[in-house]
């Protein structure tokens, strides 16, 4: 590394900041999220995913209780639904929720009888 003399101490912070501002550019790029490719899951896959047993699974797909895709005697499943449309569907609401929808019940219930 070369030493700094005054004179050059402006292309120094120059080269700096351009640096900084690659750098970013390439932080930037790297941490939107890619789509991931929604390729299907054997029943296996999605048994392994969600820590559920295989006859477990296969009782949900009896049931209709799941998304899944029949092609033949073969059951395709796709990530993206199985988590945000069967296992993000069963949230429990917080204590502070349900307090909330008791009290927003009780004074629309109030509304009307006045």
């Amino acid at each position: 590394m070369e030493t700094l003399k005054f004179e050059n101490l402006p292309n120094a912070v120059a080269e700096l900041q351009k640096g900084q501002s690659e750098i970013l550019a390439l932080l930037l790029n790297k941490a939107e999220p890619q789509p991931e490719p929604d390729n299907p899951l054997s029943i296996k896959e999605v048994a392994k995913l969600t820590g559920l047993t295989v006859p477990t699974l296969y009782g949900y797909v009896q049931r209709n209780e799941i998304p899944f895709y029949k092609k033949g005697n073969r059951l395709y499943f796709f990530k993206s639904e199985i988590l945000e449309n069967w296992i993000k569907t069963g949230k429990q609401k917080t204590l502070k929720e349900l307090e909330a929808d008791a009290e927003e019940y009780l004074s629309n219930k109030n509304k009307g009888l006045k």
